[in-house]
């Protein structure tokens, strides 16, 4: 698990929206926590099942405020599969969900999005993608307070 952390100054500045993000190639670990420097808080997890103890251990009874998942994952379960364990913990419905992914064929949006995620980003992708999906999938004030306007 690496944690970068972005959270509030001392001034009283609110912390900034966490981001659990599960992918297991760390360039691209390095490429997201690089673009969401002094945006938002990133967490990151390389497998679902690092993700459920990250979840637990890291965020306890506060779910992070969005999830990004890779779509192809290393071990027993894909991004997918992990959105829907999240569901049937109930927390997906409360916390937003962004495929990432290298599905980007006809009808690969759909399906994931029909699979639960709220927004789709394909790789390769640039920052104003990513910030533009992040910002369609958090809500409004997350958006704001995070500086995707």
């Amino acid at each position: 698990m690496q944690t970068e952390s972005t959270s509030g100054d001392s001034a009283g500045q609110p912390a900034l929206p966490s981001i659990l993000f599960v992918e297991d190639d760390r360039e691209t670990q390095f490429l997201i926590k690089e673009m969401m420097e002094g945006t938002c808080e990133v967490v990151s997890a390389g497998s679902a099942e690092e993700a459920l103890e990250v979840l637990s251990k890291r965020f306890g009874g506060e779910p992070p405020d969005l999830f990004l998942l890779d779509i192809r994952l290393p071990g027993s379960r894909s991004g997918a599969e992990l959105l829907h364990l999240l569901q049937d913990f109930g927390l997906a419905e409360e916390v937003p969900a962004v495929a990432l992914t290298t599905y980007a064929g006809p009808g690969d949006r759909e399906a994931l999005l029909e699979e639960g995620f709220d927004e789709y980003v394909s790789k390769p992708f640039s920052r104003e993608e990513l910030i533009g999906a992040l910002r369609r999938a958090l809500r409004t004030a997350d958006a704001c307070r995070a500086g995707l306007q």
